[in-house]
C-alpha cells in the first residue's frame, strides 16, 4: 500500500464504530507478523524502541533521528498503518515541526505527541510527572498540523495527566487540542468507565485510551465511543522473556529448549522466494 493508502485504512478505523487493539511494532518482522495474524494497525512506541534499540529506559534518551530511522525501516515494509509516539514532539514547537517532517517522511500514518514536560527536571523522580501549560501544548499541536504535507496523516494530541489532575484537566485539555486541529485524542491511564464515557461524548474525535484496563471488553469501548485500545506493550516483554528462557537453556544444559518455530513462516514473510527468483533470474553464470 501507499502511504496515501495506509493513511486513509487509520483513518476508517478510527472512525468506524469498533475499537481495535493495535499491535506493538519495534522492527520490519514485528509488523509482518501483526500483519499476518490480523492486526489492523501498530504503534511504535519510544519507550520500546528505546529499549530495543539502545537497552536504555523511557527518559527522552532516544533522539528524533533514532526514532525516525526505526519508522523508517519498519514501513518500508509494514502492510498496516502505524501510529508514532513522538513523546512530546522533542522540544517545543519549532521542534515538532522538525520531529513532524521526519516521521511523516518515514512513514507514520499517524504521530503523537504529548503533553507531558520532558525530559524529567532536577529534583523530580523519575515517577513524578508535569505537564506543560494547555496553551503550549496546543500551540505545539496547532503547528504539528500545519506541518504536515500529507493532508490524510493523522496528529494525534495525548493527554496524560488523569492521575495527577483529574477529570476536569483531561477535559479542558481535550478540547484546547482539538480546536487546534488534533485528528484524535489519546488520553492514558484513565480507571473509570464513567470517565472514559466522558471523554468520548465530550469531543467530536476519535479516542484512543492506554495504559487502560482489560477488563472492560472491546465491545464495551466501542459502546462508550472508543476507538482503539492500548493495554500496554506485554507481547514485546513476552519475547523477551522467552530469548531469555531459551539461551539460559542453552547455557544451562548445552541444548536449546524445545521450539516449535515455523521456518517456512519466517522464509515467507523475509522473502526468501523473491530473491530466489531474482537469483535465478540476475545471478546465474
Amino acid at each position: 500500500m501507499s502511504k496515501e493508502e495506509l493513511n486513509i485504512k487509520l483513518r476508517s478505523i478510527l472512525l468506524d464504530d469498533q475499537c481495535y487493539n493495535p499491535a506493538t511494532i519495534f522492527n520490519p518482522l514485528s509488523a509482518l507478523i501483526a500483519s499476518e495474524e490480523g492486526f489492523k494497525l501498530g504503534i511504535i512506541p519510544g519507550k520500546i524502541v528505546a529499549l530495543d534499540h539502545l537497552a536504555e529506559p523511557d527518559l527522552m534518551l532516544l533522539t528524533v533521528t533514532e526514532l525516525a530511522d526505526t519508522v523508517r525501516r519498519v514501513a518500508r515494509s509494514s502492510k498496516i498503518p502505524l501510529i508514532v509516539d513522538a513523546d512530546h514532539g522533542y522540544g517545543n514547537a519549532l521542534n515538532v515541526h522538525r520531529t513532524v517532517e521526519l516521521l511523516e517522511d518515514a512513514g507514520a500514518s499517524a504521530i503523537s505527541i504529548e503533553d507531558t514536560d520532558l525530559p524529567i527536571k532536577f529534583g523530580l523522580n523519575t515517577d513524578e510527572q508535569s505537564f506543560i501549560d494547555i496553551k503550549e501544548a496546543a500551540m505545539k499541536i496547532k503547528i504539528a498540523v500545519d506541518t504536515k504535507h500529507i493532508k490524510s496523516t493523522c496528529i494525534i494530541a495525548r493527554i496524560g495527566s488523569y492521575q495527577q489532575k483529574g477529570i476536569d484537566d483531561i477535559l479542558e485539555r481535550a478540547q484546547a487540542y482539538v480546536d487546534a486541529g488534533a485528528d484524535a485524542l489519546f488520553v492514558i491511564n484513565v480507571s473509570s468507565k464513567n470517565d472514559i464515557e466522558r471523554i468520548a461524548k465530550s469531543n467530536k474525535v476519535p479516542i484512543i485510551l492506554g495504559n487502560n484496563s482489560t477488563e472492560i471488553t472491546l465491545n464495551e469501548l466501542a459502546d462508550m465511543g472508543v476507538s482503539i485500545s492500548l493495554p500496554g506493550h506485554t507481547s514485546y516483554y513476552n519475547a523477551v522473556e522467552e530469548y531469555r528462557k531459551t539461551i539460559k537453556s542453552l547455557i544451562d544444559t548445552g541444548n536449546y529448549k524445545q521450539s516449535n518455530v515455523d521456518m517456512g513462516k519466517l522464509g515467507n514473510l523475509s522473502n526468501e522466494n523473491k530473491y530466489a527468483s531474482f537469483i535465478n533470474k540476475y545471478m546465474k553464470g
